[in-house]
């Protein structure tokens, strides 16, 4: 679809350089809590108009600690279980939450929006606190749980499937599916 901003949920390290290619004229709302994320923002996107919130997103303002695990892209605020443990996390991290409405709301001009979320299991409290920003996008790429037993206290895979209904979307494709995660687009 053509959009005119990406907003990418989870940047990670490593960001998601395919899809910034695949939507290369569309300007970057990028978020993410962890401080590696600013170095690969200033390393590789010099070029683009990014804009970036150093914050998680949720359902409701808060402040959170956020497990710093070694390989930096499985970092979460959720407690790992026995079946995805990897080790103990390098570092807990206090983190501010914020909605995805009210990050969307302090930026100007987003016009049509194409959203990006991997959150580490946190994907559901992400919609939740998106009811506005929905309503001016395009599609949402999601990687989301469905083994609930991956993380402690994580949604149900129909739960999010569910959210995203309410908010006037359909599952369009199946991307990929591993044994703990789907990449699904709405």
């Amino acid at each position: 679809p053509d959009i005119d901003t990406l907003i990418d949920i989870g940047v990670g390290p490593m960001g998601t350089p395919d899809l910034y290619e695949r939507f290369s004229s569309a300007r970057l709302l990028l978020i993410d809590p962890l401080d590696e994320t600013q170095s690969y923002i200033d390393k590789s996107l010099g070029s683009r108009d990014v804009m970036y919130h150093k914050c998680g997103v949720g359902k409701e303002p808060d402040e959170l600690i956020i497990n710093v695990e070694k390989e930096i892209g499985r970092s979460s605020i959720l407690q790992v279980t026995a079946i995805n443990y990897e080790g103990e996390p390098l570092d807990k991290r206090k983190i501010k939450i914020k909605t995805l409405d009210s990050v969307t709301s302090s930026e100007e001009n987003l016009g049509k929006i194409g959203i990006k979320i991997d959150t580490e299991g946190y994907e559901l409290n992400v919609i939740l606190g998106a009811t506005e920003t929905l309503k001016s996008t395009e599609f949402v790429l999601a990687e989301v749980r469905h083994n609930h037993e991956s993380f402690e206290g994580v949604y149900r895979l129909h739960e999010f499937v569910n959210a995203m209904h309410d908010n006037g979307f359909v599952l369009s494709m199946i991307i990929t599916a591993k044994p703990f995660i789907a990449d699904l687009c709405f």
